[in-house]
């Protein structure tokens, strides 16, 4: 993992400088330059975002199902449902799949602010209500770019016990 961790830090500057080029220059060659690095280099990139996004899942669902095994697999289904179903709506490839992973993401983010705020209501101030707000604002940004590339949303009703796919 801290090999992984120190290519990517090495690859990091030479795909920004890739992306700038292509960016300032806009033509096809500078394009092309950085879509070979693309191709060369992603399959060593993904693996390691998808070992860390994983971390950060479970351990979400670890403080939302406060340590109990069975929350913590009725959450796990939960949120496979969801991802299962932004990935069947999915048509715009891997900024879909991404794009998914982040409505997921910001997703339970929220509802773990949720519980936390109504837990510790009494307590909170207006740090909590930016956050929440923050929060929404990203979910509801990451479902607008997902519709805008998609053309639609897969109609979803969300439950508290799980997630119910309407037709």
């Amino acid at each position: 993992m801290k090999n992984d961790v120190m290519s990517l830090q090495e690859e990091i500057p030479v795909l920004q400088h890739f992306i700038e080029q292509a960016e300032f220059h806009r033509d096809e060659q500078s394009l092309d330059v950085l879509r070979k690095y693309w191709n060369g280099h992603i399959g060593s990139l993904l693996p390691l975002t998808q070992t860390m996004s994983e971390g950060v899942f479970e351990q979400i669902i670890h403080y939302m199902g406060s340590g109990d095994e069975a929350s913590k697999i009725v959450l796990r289904q939960k949120y496979q449902a969801l991802w299962e179903i932004f990935l069947r709506e999915n048509t715009s490839g891997m900024v879909g799949l991404l794009l998914a992973k982040e409505i997921v993401l910001s997703y339970m983010l929220l509802e773990l602010s949720t519980a936390k705020l109504v837990r510790f209501f009494s307590y909170a101030g207006g740090k909590e209500a930016r956050l929440m707000e923050s929060l929404q604002t990203r979910y509801l940004k990451s479902l607008k770019m997902f519709q805008k590339l998609n053309g639609k949303l897969p109609s979803v009703a969300v439950n508290l016990t799980q997630i119910n796919v309407e037709t």
